[in-house]
C-alpha cells in the first residue's frame, strides 16, 4: 500500500531513469509528488499508467559457470571501496559502498554517464561523473 513517506518507482527527470523515490504527497491512492532517492530532486510522480498490465521480467540464459556474489566480492579489495555519489566517476570492477544497496562492484560503464553495478540483491544502473 502506498503512503506518504513510503517508496515507489518513478521516472526521475534529472537521472533520466526509473528509480526508487520517496513519496511526498498523494491524491487519493496515487502519489503526486516524489523525491528521487539517488539525486534528491523533488518532482511530480511519473509512474506507470493506471490500468496498465506490468510486463513480465525478461530473463536470459547464462553461459558457463556462474560465480556467486560473495565469491566475486572475495576477489576484490574491500578496503578500497568508495562511497557512492553521483558526482564520483567510477571504473569497471571498482567496489562501491551504496547507502541503500550496500557493497557492490561496477559491472560495466555505460554511455551517458551511467554505470551498471552488481549488488547482492540486484543489478542496478546508477549515474556517475556528474561533477560538482
Amino acid at each position: 500500500m502506498l503512503k506518504v513517506g513510503g517508496e515507489v518507482d518513478s521516472f526521475c527527470t534529472r537521472c533520466n531513469l526509473v528509480l526508487a523515490h520517496t513519496i511526498h504527497a498523494m491524491v487519493g491512492p496515487r502519489p503526486v509528488k516524489v523525491e528521487c532517492n539517488t539525486c534528491h530532486v523533488v518532482h511530480a510522480f511519473r509512474g506507470p499508467v493506471r490500468g496498465a498490465t506490468p510486463r513480465p521480467a525478461r530473463t536470459r540464459a547464462l553461459k558457463g559457470p556462474v560465480a556467486s556474489f560473495d565469491e566475486v566480492l572475495r576477489t576484490k579489495n574491500l578496503a578500497l571501496a568508495v562511497k557512492y555519489s553521483p558526482r564520483t566517476t567510477f571504473a569497471t570492477d571498482q567496489v562501491i559502498e551504496h547507502p541503500t544497496f550496500g557493497l557492490g562492484f561496477v559491472s560495466s560503464v555505460l554511455d551517458g554517464g551511467k554505470i551498471q553495478v552488481t549488488f547482492r540483491s540486484d543489478l542496478k544502473v546508477l549515474i556517475h561523473g556528474r561533477g560538482a
